[in-house]
């Protein structure tokens, strides 16, 4: 029974790591960088239910970003110097990039982006397959020095 479900959540950490792994491809062939038009600057991106929006780009090397407006924050001078009018809370490095920013005086003017670097998924869901085929080819070679 261990042996199943094991085998079934490596197949399963394979194809989300091959799933992955195109998308990466994905972004560096087709290039989903923001376009820009007369009515202004729009990403490509899939609505995951109510203010929830996915989207690739190439911006810093390839990453996976989770927004909830039109457009995600990448960063940009949101008020000046002295303005309590927004709050700015956030962090970024070593692959990830959050803000939060809210308006204190229009409470629908809550923006937040999450970005993630593609090569977390891709190695996360790679490190299953690699372990079942390393064990695959020791015990192939086990087998064959037992035979010899």
């Amino acid at each position: 029974m261990k042996k199943n479900i094991l085998s079934y959540l490596t197949r399963v950490s394979a194809i989300f790591f091959l799933g992955f792994l195109s998308l990466y491809a994905y972004v560096w062939i087709g290039n989903p960088n923001p376009h820009s038009n007369e009515s202004g600057i729009h990403w490509s991106h899939v609505s995951l239910g109510y203010n929830i929006n996915i989207a690739v780009t190439k911006l810093w090397g390839g990453n996976l970003v989770f927004f909830n407006q039109s457009m995600p924050y990448t960063g940009s001078i949101i008020s000046m110097a002295g303005d309590k009018s927004v709050n700015e809370i956030g962090w970024d490095g070593w692959g990830t990039y959050f803000r939060h920013i809210t308006h204190t005086l229009e409470k629908e003017k809550d923006w937040w982006t999450l970005m993630i670097s593609l090569w977390y998924p891709i190695i996360i869901f790679g490190i299953p397959p690699s372990v079942f085929i390393a064990k695959k080819i020791c015990r192939s070679i086990r087998e064959r020095t037992a035979s010899s």
